[in-house]
């Protein structure tokens, strides 16, 4: 029994000493958390945008299935997702938004019709 006593606290001797060169730990920075987090939630927003039935539609008009386009955003970089989820962030909600340009070319015009009449 005595020897099993040596044995072990000479192995717990040996783990103590090697434990500490093993193990590393570190502070992570709020801004690693985020990042990683957002990077997830940019990659999930894509991939939701492709499964849309409106958008799975237009991807088979142009002879692409909804699984072979999951597939290609699944093996795009992180770098060309934060791109394509920014610019689906930036794209008008709807339909494309003619009423604003209607209403710039209608004051235009009312300008310079006021103007050329009113000499």
């Amino acid at each position: 029994m005595r020897r099993f006593c040596k044995l072990i606290a000479q192995l717990l001797i040996v783990c103590m000493v090697w434990t500490p060169f093993s193990l590393r730990a570190a502070m992570v920075g709020t801004d690693q958390v985020v990042a990683g987090a957002q990077e997830q939630d940019n990659r999930d927003k894509v991939i939701r945008f492709v499964q849309r039935d409106d958008v799975a539609k237009q991807l088979e008009a142009f002879g692409l299935t909804s699984a072979s386009a999951q597939e290609r955003v699944n093996a795009m970089t992180q770098q060309e997702i934060n791109q394509l989820a920014g610019n689906l962030d930036t794209l008008p909600a709807g339909a494309v938004d003619t009423l604003g340009w209607v209403l710039i070319a209608a004051v235009v015009g009312a300008v310079v019709w006021f103007l050329w009449y009113r000499r």
